[in-house]
């Protein structure tokens, strides 16, 4: 059976990460709009609400694609989390973002990423858990990344009870974390992101924020050279 829904195909690899904060869209988008206020310090921005009539048309509302985020999603789902998504071509997700949401906010965020096949970096897979227990940040990380003819594993942190500890023990690296085990993982927790059903659009509005004025010096690059629509 096929993991990502044919909207997901559509904007990959742009959705081969799309990170995962627990909580209302609304609370989420406050905590987005506050954390990207401070990276971005004075440069003003721009905060609305929006319908759209699908996944497709949300992330058509990105203007183009940058090397750093300028146009920013919180998507609402039928679940406990919202997900967050951006115009950023390097395809990543945002993990900073994850961590102030954590640390600053007091968030529950997954950020994860995989792709099977070369996209934007070599093949592999990752998740970082992290909640706030506290003022501490407990975070648990996974990793399998393929670095040229190399496959590298490493895992940190208490694990999760929705974790399959056993596929860490595969003798083979990269069979340990993959695409189809991450979606796994991310189903135990109660998300199926690549999945069209999963998110409450269009019935519900989307928070949108878009950077004004961001500086000359980011490289921008059209949908066309990014998306590979397939």
């Amino acid at each position: 059976m096929e993991a990502r829904s044919e909207v997901i195909r559509r904007w990959w690899p742009t959705t081969q990460s799309l990170d995962l904060v627990e909580g209302a869209v609304e609370t989420v988008a406050a905590g987005v709009e506050t954390e990207v206020g401070r990276f971005v310090g004075g440069e003003p921005v721009a905060t609305s609400w929006e319908r759209f009539g699908g996944l497709d048309a949300a992330f058509r509302a990105a203007p183009d694609f940058a090397n750093v985020p300028t146009f920013f999603l919180v998507l609402p789902s039928r679940s406990r989390w919202s997900v967050l998504w951006n115009n950023s071509f390097l395809c990543d997700g945002y993990d900073s973002l994850c961590w102030c949401l954590t640390k600053n906010q007091g968030f529950t965020t997954v950020h994860w990423s995989a792709h099977d096949e070369w996209t934007t970096f070599q093949s592999g897979a990752c998740f970082q858990h992290r909640r706030r227990e506290g003022s501490t940040v407990v975070e648990r990380i996974v990793q399998v990344m393929q670095e040229d003819k190399r496959w590298l594993f490493h895992e940190s942190g208490p694990t999760l009870p929705e974790e399959d500890v056993g596929s860490y023990r595969a003798r083979r690296k990269r069979d340990r974390l993959n695409e189809e085990l991450v979606a796994r993982l991310l189903a135990r927790l109660g998300a199926s992101p690549w999945s069209e059903e999963f998110y409450a659009v269009p019935e519900r509005r989307c928070f949108v924020l878009r950077r004004l004025q961001p500086p000359a010096t980011i490289i921008r690059r059209p949908a066309s050279e990014v998306v590979r629509a397939r």
